[in-house]
């Protein structure tokens, strides 16, 4: 039996299916992801109404070239359900007590 030579530098596995790539495609995308996730969670605080279309808009873009966006598009369906579920309740609940005077 041979002992296996420790003296030579570990050499890390050649993956056929990982790519390196840097072009402005794969930075475009990237920077989409990005800007999902930043204005899902934005949204999630503040103006869902307004940051939640548009997480899911630059999701939908990330995607387009081939960038998983499924954190920025959860979040972007969460905050634009989330703001008009609030936005019909207060209609329904304090809107009706506006018009009666407050009796």
């Amino acid at each position: 039996m041979s002992q296996p030579n420790y003296n030579q530098p570990y050499q890390y596995p050649n993956y056929p299916n990982v790519q390196q790539n840097n072009s402005l495609e794969h930075f475009q995308g990237s920077k989409f992801k990005e800007k999902s996730i930043i204005f899902g969670v934005i949204g999630f605080f503040f103006l869902g109404i307004v940051f939640g279309p548009l997480a899911i808009s630059n999701a939908r873009k990330a995607e387009a070239l081939h960038h998983s966006a499924t954190v920025g598009k959860v979040l972007g369906w969460v905050d634009t359900i989330a703001s008009v579920l609030g936005l019909l309740v207060f209609l329904l609940l304090f809107l009706p007590a506006a018009f009666r005077g407050g009796h």
